[in-house]
């Protein structure tokens, strides 16, 4: 199979992980430079704000013990690069009508929280390519909720080998994109996937030559921590 003329989307992954710190202001300002089609990052809730952070465990990202949701504060926390955790809402207005941004749900128990703070933001026009906001999140009855409340920014489900479920969620929902784990991707998904017109994007891809391959696969694009590099593959 030849490699489509199509464009392939590189997003970068949690900002820019592999150039700067994953999930901090330092890696958004920097992912901002780059010619690549979305940023990717993370978000939990914690004292009725929604926060820019990926693990449930602050040790890796903080060097600090215990878990995010016990944590009192989350504003005096010190990303291991210095700076505070950000808001979703800073980044929101860093980002806005600059560039799309993908917002993976990792931990929210009041859904409301994330529409009234999405409500502020009217949609600055045509998206460049993706749209300017794409909810997903493994959590795939989060999805589903978020389709019955007719949230009018697309959703897109993520699959690995726990998450595996794709004929039976297109019951319920018809996503904007489908976003897979490179290392256990279903090819017969993303062609019956592809024939509905829902794209497949899928993570994490920081090799030139796999993503060649998977662009061949029919793979729309990738989630990158080295999106500086990957944009060689247009």
């Amino acid at each position: 199979m030849s490699v489509s003329s199509e464009h392939f989307y590189i997003i970068g992954h949690r900002g820019a992980a592999g150039e700067k710190f994953e999930n901090s202001f330092e890696g958004f300002k920097h992912a901002l430079t780059l010619e690549i089609d979305a940023v990717e990052l993370d978000i939990r809730e914690h004292s009725s704000q929604l926060w820019v952070f990926h693990d449930h465990d602050l040790e890796r990202l903080t060097g600090i013990p215990g878990l995010f949701e016990d944590h009192p504060d989350p504003s005096t926390i010190r990303l291991r690069n210095g700076e505070a955790v950000p808001t979703l809402k800073q980044v929101l207005d860093l980002y806005w009508g600059k560039m799309p941004l993908n917002i993976e749900i990792k931990s929210i128990t009041n859904l409301d929280l994330l529409l009234q703070l999405l409500d502020q933001y009217p949609e600055p026009g045509k998206p460049p390519g993706l749209p300017w906001i794409l909810i997903s999140s493994f959590d795939h009855d989060i999805i589903h909720q978020l389709d019955q409340l007719e949230i009018t920014w697309p959703l897109a489900p993520i699959t690995d080998l726990l998450h595996h479920q794709v004929a039976a969620d297109l019951e319920h929902t018809t996503p904007f994109s489908w976003h897979f784990d490179h290392q256990c991707l279903d090819l017969d998904a993303v062609q019956k996937l592809r024939d509905q017109g829902i794209p497949s994007l899928v993570f994490t891809v920081n090799d030139s030559e796999r993503a060649r391959q998977l662009r061949q696969q029919g793979i729309a694009g990738i989630f990158t921590d080295f999106p500086s590099k990957m944009i060689q593959i247009n």
